[in-house]
């Protein structure tokens, strides 16, 4: 199996998945990435026909440059946006302008410069950049229009605006702007309307780009309602990356909707004295000229979702068994390179290939050790992003010594099937080497703990996340069908052997 045939497959996959999912939403405000996609197809098409060799090759640099660069680029841009370095997030978006000429965004870099001139104090000339952005219609202009009510802190008529004109159906279209309106429903005090809208709406925020925008949103909405603990534990979690000042002004709104108006006081005035952005100190001494309305009671099942990012977690800096997993097997990789080669089979014969024949002579240790042995550093690569992307999740939401014997029995379980099909005469007797079967154990790790969220919570992100761990074990079915080098046994045998053994190790936690 070589880089170009994964290249293949990666690069085909990816853009049909795109294609069917902006087929679901508005083609116009997306025809930049069905354009990108189709091309991508077309060129793949094109080079399976007449140079097949590299068409991995050219299609992968394809991908990287006009789909995975821009889609990474945005959500930088957009997070720089939410941490108010708007000058940075405006440069970004100017280069990424050139990637997609046909996208809505091509607009969005007016937007943030717009709100670096509010930013410096330029009231005048980030208006008058707003109305030509305003005048270029669609997502885009809509958020210059409520970024023009904000700066000037115009949240009635923001209100009214989206209330009289637009309707709440485009409020399912436009995150933004849902955002937008719920941040003025609660400075005007209506908090019973912004509870029903987001209860409606929220569902908008739900998809994987805008994760930055639905937990800014929970903490702004949990601030209003004078959730004073619930805020914090939101900003010291989820939200750590939010500037210190912007952290400091959502505490201090939760402070005053809770009633503790003298200290919320004390800690928007220290806020002024060194608060430099000018939309944000006018939006300081309105908290501190108007007050707030007292925060109402809320549904728990509303502050059950909101705590969900504390339950679903990732933690790649604490994850320390992912981390040893990973060492041992670039460990045992350097060794197979300085004892002969990683691909030479004598070489991984004797330091523990599985094989089925040797298995029934005795060697059963051989189970393990070709967990950690891999052919070649590409099978090494694509192993260890697996284990790297997973196993931060897993371990930090099973545990530790949980998640070390669903990596060991999943690979265990894997080979020991192998092993019983080559017996049988179903599979012939190869040697078979790499973590496949444990990684492939993650992913049905991954399923049990986010069933067990979605049954608890009954959390949309969740089912989301869970649909597309089906989508990947699906994918990767069909991987193994079309690919005679991968083990499918291993792999399947892996699914199923990380989802039994996680569910039990949890049971007593439900």
């Amino acid at each position: 199996m070589s880089l170009n045939y994964i290249l293949i497959w990666m690069v085909g996959v990816s853009a049909v998945l795109v294609l069917v999912r902006v087929a679901r939403m508005s083609a116009r405000q997306h025809r930049g990435w069905i354009v990108v996609n189709g091309v991508l197809l077309a060129l793949l098409g094109a080079g399976l026909l007449w140079f097949a060799e590299s068409a991995g090759y050219v299609a992968g640099a394809a991908w990287l440059l006009f789909v995975l660069t821009p889609m990474l680029g945005a959500r930088l841009a957009w997070r720089w946006a939410m941490q108010q370095r708007y000058a940075a997030a405006w440069r970004l978006a100017v280069a990424l302008r050139c990637l997609h000429p046909f996208h809505e965004g091509r607009h969005r870099p007016g937007l943030l410069q717009a709100m670096w001139l509010a930013q410096r104090g330029e009231t005048e000339a980030a208006l008058e950049a707003l109305r030509r952005v305003v005048a270029c219609g669609g997502t885009v202009g809509r958020a210059a229009a409520a970024l023009t009510f904000r700066i000037t802190g115009r949240w009635e008529e923001l209100m009214e605006w989206v209330n009289g004109s637009l309707g709440p159906s485009v409020l399912l279209r436009d995150p933004g702007l849902l955002l937008s309106y719920l941040r003025a429903l609660g400075e005007v005090g209506d908090l019973e309307r912004m509870q029903w809208v987001y209860a409606q709406y929220a569902g908008a925020l739900e998809h994987a780009e805008h994760r930055p925008g639905r937990e800014f949103c929970r903490v702004m909405m949990l601030a209003f309602a004078g959730r004073v603990e619930a805020v914090e534990r939101l900003l010291s979690e989820s939200l750590d990356w939010l500037p210190v000042p912007t952290q400091e002004f959502w505490r201090a709104t939760a402070e005053a909707a809770a009633g503790e108006t003298g200290k919320a006081q004390q800690r928007l005035t220290r806020l002024l004295e060194w608060e430099t952005d000018a939309v944000a100190r006018a939006a300081i001494e309105r908290r501190l000229r108007v007050p707030l309305a007292v925060g109402l009671e809320m549904p728990l099942d509303f502050i059950v979702e909101e705590t969900e990012p504390a339950r679903l977690r990732f933690g790649w800096r604490t994850a320390r068994m992912t981390q040893a997993f990973a060492g041992i097997n670039v460990a045992m990789f350097l060794l197979e390179v300085l004892a002969g080669g990683s691909e030479n089979e004598t070489v991984l014969f004797h330091l523990g290939a599985l094989s089925a024949s040797a298995v029934a002579e005795g060697d059963w240790w051989r189970l393990l050790g070709a967990m950690f042995l891999h052919a070649g550093w590409l099978h090494l690569a694509m192993n260890m992003l697996g284990l790297l992307l997973l196993g931060p999740f897993v371990e930090t939401n099973i545990g530790r010594l949980r998640f070390a014997a669903t990596y060991l029995f999943s690979g265990l379980a894997s080979m020991l099937f192998v092993v019983v099909l080559a017996h049988l005469g179903v599979i012939e007797d190869d040697l078979l080497v790499g973590a496949s079967g444990s990684i492939m154990g993650l992913i049905g790790a991954t399923a049990i703990v986010l069933l067990r969220n979605w049954r608890t919570a009954r959390s949309r992100v969740a089912l989301q996340r869970l649909q597309r761990v089906a989508l990947a074990i699906g994918l990767q079915i069909v991987f193994d069908l079309v690919t005679p080098q991968v083990s499918m046994a291993a792999h399947t045998s892996g699914v199923v052997a990380g989802s039994v053994v996680a569910l039990l190790l949890t049971w007593k936690d439900e």
